[in-house]
This record gives structure tokens, C-alpha cells and sequence, in this order.
């Protein structure tokens, strides 16, 4: 890194706008604070979770209820930011809403109220003493932040902008400073190194020529061969632990009954380690997959790094919650994480991102250090659709997976994708199949599909049956034609076999619901406990097999088929069962196999078996 001028001094303010999760801070602003403050020590970096103000004014209820959903979210700042087209934006806002949402109804009188929450915000700094302004601006985060930008341009039309984020890290994201004049520098791809040389920039040379920009930063004159010039830091090794003091300090502002213990974000990782080639060799990573376009390559901190950071945060803050930001949790450190969080001895409360081949060690370590919430990339019940999807899994891998956190206790907070482009009726019965056999384990939350912008659906469209691809129509709504119609957006809309992909997948919709519903009931038939679980008696099993409203189904297992059913309590091919258990021919290993399918008690993929029923004991 450059030696820093000494003449740099000043302050610059870093907006987050509504509307993220208001119960965390902003982990890009605190990452980009604590790296300013060593990097360009000279000024001074302050940093505003404007969501959090929003959401104090309008109640945490009606403020999560909004922010759950982007169209929502973006049609009450499009009403601001465009107020003769505030019909619009309505029409948009009220299409999402159904019975007993938790966001607010009246939506003239919540734009009213937001209105008058950021003009007090704005009239309250002294824009003028600014070096600069920045945003960081993610899903639900465009139109509250070109509001704002707007009106700090009235008030102070010389202080620059700059933005950055992961909604304008893809294709054409230089068109974001022709439409909006308002913004004068964007960063594309990682914050640090860029923004520390654009306060170098313009606090030690004046007036530069635009060619002078540090790699990362573009302005209005860039060529759009010069966007690809990322600058990211080739180690997160010597990254200080984000600094989320400005937002403890705001909530700490609050009256006592609008206080609360936030959630505190970490990063191990950056980027995505799931980089395999498809099949046909077109494409890396999962198919549908955009959220990775800000990075290049992976990176990861340091076991004894992470360990610190978690531990410096939490003596600090006095807070227990924590919640991981990677896209993909590192591996291969993961255990020496997870140990190390442990062994501060704290009663933490984790969630984590995971892929469905995390080792079931590794998994009860997890939980062991306080990980009690995971989302784990399932996305399909069909391995014909993961094969579509590049996912690298099986159906037998989810269920393994989903089966663990059962026996733990850990929630599986996952999704099911409907309606992927190219899936057909195959996907759907071999998803309505293995349902079949996962309806003792916490059910999957289903969404639908998107186009995300640059993703490997969106640039290859055609594989997938989509014949164009275009801004999404809702955005119309929300901005006039000639900015909806010139730059692109980071969900992306597309003409395909949507219909038939709305009906094709209505049996699975159906289907969950029955699902969620029976296992509410089976949860409360065992107080809380596992659905399909088996007690242990060395010689035979015994496993209790509830279904709803029926009185459970139990079964014994002895010798030869317990220690079977024991050996599959992670997938194993027949071949491997058969070397195992060499006394018994595969074809009455096979029978054996063929009743407990039957049963519903073991599932079969392939010739590869996994036995459903969860220690009684969850930390087996």
C-alpha cells in the first residue's frame, strides 16, 4: 500500500440507507470504517445505519415487514425520489401485500413518515464540512439511496459521491453515472483499497484529470473497457475486525423500550470456493447464482483472525448473537474456527451459511460453538434439477444434511426453488418423491425463481429456455422509461416458459404446505423432539416412527439389520455395505434395503442408502 500524504485531513460519511435488517449493523460500512481508519488515518470516518433510524420511526414490525420484500422496499423511496409517479409505486407496493402482513397498509402515510425521518437526517449535517459521501447500496437499498443523493445535491452540490455495493457490480453498472449525474464516482468490486486511493485522490492533488482514478473508482468519463479494473486486497489477513461503534451508539440514543440486542455480522470469507465447471464445461458455480460479482476469486481470513475478531466484537458490543456473511463458509478452516469459538466458553448464538456436503462432525462442532441456525444451499429435492443447477449435490447429500440438523437441534432455515428455467415434470415427481421421505425433518421454505443479472442463467439464456431477457417489468414502476430502460438492474426479468413452469410446480407448492403443517403437528405430537428418531440397544434398535394425528409406528431392528441400519446413518453405497457385511450376499442386503424403503424408513438414490431415523440422543 502507498505511503499516505500527510496533508489529508477531513471527515467523510458513509451511508447505509434503508432498507436491510434493521437488528444488525452494516457490515460493508464497518469493514470499509475500521480499513479507512488505519489505511488513511488523517481523516476521519463516520458512518450512518440510516435503516435503524427509519426503522425506530416507523416500528420494528412494520420496518421488517417492509424490508422482507425488495419491490416493496424500493416503491416507498421511488415515491420520494419521483413524486408525480408516487401512484406507481403504490400500485407496486400494494400488489405485494396479502392478509395479515406485518408491513404497513397505509402506504402514503409510511412514505410521509419516512420523509419526514430522512429531512430531518439531512438538515442536521453540515454537508459542507464533508471530504465525501458515500453509500454502500445492496438489494432494497437503490431508490432510498438515490433519494438521498438527490437532496444532498440540492443542499451541497459540490460535495462528490461515490457508491458501490452489490447492486451495481454487474454488466453495464457504469450506466448508473450517466442516469444518475447526482453520483460522481462509483466503486466497482471491493471497497477497501479503492475508496482509501479516491480520499488520496482528492484530498492530496485537487482537480486531477479523471484518468488519474485509483483502479476500482469510475466516473462518468470512464470507457467502459476500463471497468474491469478491480482492486482488491490479495489477503483479507491483515483486515481489522469491522467497527460497528457508530451503530451501538445510535441505538444506545433510543428510548429504553426501543432498545434491543442486535445481531453482530462476521465475515470469514470472500467470494465463492464453488467455482466447478457444469457439465457441458459453459459455466463455474451454481447456475442461478449472481451474489459473487464484487469479488474476484476466493479469499479467507486466518482461523486464529476470525477466532479474535468473534471474541474482540463480543467483549466489546456485550452482545451473544452473531451471524456469518459468507457465501460460502471455508472449509478446510472451519474446524479450527468452530474449535476456537468454543473454547471461549460463551453461550453464543450462530447462524451460518453451508453446503449440504458439510461433514456431520463438522456440523456437530458447529453447534457445539453455538451455531443454532444454517441455511444450507439445498435449493432442489430433484438431483436431475441440482445437475441443472451445477449445485454438486444429490438429493441423498440434502437429506443427509437436513437429517443432522434434526439430530442437533439446529434449524434449518433452507430453501426449495420452484420454477427454475428448464426443469420439467421429471423434477417435480422426483421432488414430490423425496418429500415423501424428508417429512420428518423441518420443512423447506419455498421461493421462486429470479433472473439475476450476470448470473450463468441470465448470459446463458438460451440453455435454459429463455428466450430474452430484460429489465424486470416492475421496475417501470418504479423509475421513468428512459432510466428503467438504461441501465441494468441486479433482478432481471425474461420471456420463457414461465407459465408452464407456475403450473408444473403447483403440486410441489401444495405439497409443502401439507408438509410445514405436518410437521407443526408432529412437533407438538413429541414435544419438540425428532419425528423419526431410534433408541440404541446395542444388539437391536427400536425406532419410534410418528406421523400426524396417528399413533406412532414402532419398530425393532436386531443383529445384522441394525448394524446395518447404524452403518447408513450417512449415504453408503450397497458396494460399500457389501464389503462391510461380507457374511450376507448383496441381494439380501438389497431386500433388506428394498423393506425399509418401503417403510419410508431409509432412502434409497442409486444404489446409495441413508438410514432417516435420528439418534434419540441428538448429540450422538
Amino acid at each position: 500500500m502507498p505511503a499516505e500524504p500527510t496533508s489529508i485531513k477531513g471527515r467523510v460519511l458513509l451511508v447505509s440507507a434503508p432498507w436491510p435488517l434493521f437488528n444488525r449493523p452494516s457490515l460493508p460500512l464497518g469493514a470499509l470504517k475500521a480499513y479507512l481508519s488505519k489505511a488513511v488515518p488523517q481523516v476521519q470516518t463516520e458512518v450512518c445505519h440510516l435503516f435503524l433510524q427509519v426503522a425506530q420511526a416507523v416500528g420494528y414490525d412494520h420496518y421488517q415487514g417492509v424490508s422482507r420484500r425488495v419491490w416493496r422496499a424500493e416503491a416507498v423511496f421511488s415515491a420520494l425520489l419521483y413524486p408525480e409517479r408516487a401512484h406507481l409505486a403504490e400500485s407496486l407496493y400494494t400488489s405485494t401485500l396479502k392478509r395479515g402482513d406485518p408491513a404497513p397498509d397505509d402506504f402514503q402515510q409510511l412514505v410521509r413518515q419516512v420523509k419526514g425521518v430522512m429531512g430531518d437526517w439531512l438538515q442536521r449535517i453540515n454537508w459542507s464540512a464533508l471530504e465525501l459521501v458515500g453509500f454502500s447500496i445492496s438489494f432494497c437499498q437503490v431508490t432510498a439511496s438515490l433519494y438521498l443523493i438527490s437532496q444532498i445535491k440540492i443542499l451541497c452540490p459540490s460535495l462528490p459521491v461515490v457508491v458501490g455495493g452489490s447492486s451495481f457490480s454487474g454488466e453495464r453498472s457504469a450506466d448508473l453515472l450517466r442516469v444518475f449525474p447526482g453520483i460522481d464516482y462509483l466503486v466497482v468490486g471491493e471497497g477497501e483499497r479503492p475508496l482509501a486511493g479516491l480520499l488520496r485522490h482528492l484530498t492530496n492533488s485537487g482537480s486531477r484529470p479523471t484518468s488519474t482514478l485509483p483502479d476500482g473508482v469510475f466516473s462518468s468519463d470512464t470507457r467502459p473497457s476500463e471497468m474491469d479494473r478491480f482492486s482488491q486486497l490479495s489477503r483479507l489477513d491483515r483486515l481489522p475486525a469491522p467497527d460497528y461503534d457508530d451503530y451501538f451508539k445510535m441505538l444506545a440514543g433510543f428510548s429504553p423500550h426501543q432498545r434491543f440486542f442486535p445481531v453482530l455480522p462476521i465475515e470469514a470469507s470472500r467470494g465463492c470456493w464453488w467455482q466447478r465447471h457444469d457439465a457441458a464445461g459453459q459455466f463455474r458455480g451454481c447456475a442461478f447464482c449472481n451474489l459473487n460479482l464484487q469479488w474476484q476469486g476466493y479469499r479467507t481470513k486466518r482461523p486464529e483472525q476470525v477466532i479474535r475478531e468473534v471474541d474482540d466484537l463480543v467483549r466489546r458490543h456485550q452482545v451473544l448473537s452473531l451471524t456469518f456473511a459468507d457465501n460460502a463458509f471455508p472449509v478446510k478452516q472451519a474446524s479450527s474456527i468452530f474449535d476456537g469459538i468454543r473454547g471461549m466458553g460463551r453461550d453464543l448464538s450462530i447462524f451460518t451459511e453451508l453446503r449440504a456436503n458439510t461433514p456431520p462432525p463438522l456440523l456437530r462442532k458447529m453447534k457445539q460453538a453455538g451455531v443454532d441456525t444454517v441455511q444450507v444451499g439445498i435449493e432442489a429435492l430433484s438431483s436431475q434439477l441440482l445437475a441443472k443447477m451445477n449445485k454438486g449435490m444429490r438429493v441423498i447429500d440434502n437429506l443427509n444434511l437436513m437429517k443432522h440438523c434434526e439430530a442437533l437441534g439446529i434449524v434449518n432455515a433452507s430453501n426449495l426453488m420452484l420454477h427454475f428455467p428448464d426443469s420439467d415434470d421429471d423434477d417435480v415427481q422426483e421432488t414430490l418423491h423425496s418429500i415423501a421421505f424428508a417429512r420428518w425433518y423441518r420443512p423447506l421454505k419455498t421461493v421462486s425463481f429470479w433472473l439475476g443479472l450476470d448470473s450463468p442463467v441470465y448470459r446463458l439464456a438460451r440453455r435454459f429456455h429463455i428466450r430474452s431477457v430484460f429489465n424486470h417489468p416492475n421496475l417501470k414502476k418504479l423509475f421513468p422509461v428512459p432510466v428503467a430502460a438504461n441501465i441494468r438492474f441486479m433482478i432481471q426479468g425474461y420471456r420463457g416458459d414461465r407459465t408452464r413452469q407456475l403450473k408444473l410446480w403447483r403440486s410441489v407448492e401444495i405439497e409443502t404446505r401439507q408438509w410445514q403443517k405436518d410437521y407443526d403437528i408432529m412437533q407438538r405430537q413429541t414435544g419438540g423432539k425428532p419425528a423419526l428418531a431410534f433408541r440404541d440397544g446395542g444388539r437391536f434398535i427400536i425406532i419410534d416412527q410418528h406421523l400426524p394425528m396417528q399413533a406412532a409406528a414402532r419398530h425393532r431392528l436386531t443383529g445384522i439389520s441394525a448394524e446395518i441400519y447404524r452403518f447408513c446413518h450417512t449415504p453408503r453405497t450397497l458396494k460399500q455395505v457389501a464389503g462391510m457385511f461380507v457374511a450376507h450376499s448383496p441381494e439380501q442386503i438389497r431386500a433388506f434395503f428394498k423393506s425399509m424403503v418401503k417403510k419410508r424408513l431409509i432412502f434409497e438414490e442409486r444404489d446409495c442408502f441413508l438410514s432417516l431415523a435420528v439418534p434419540a440422543s441428538r448429540l450422538q
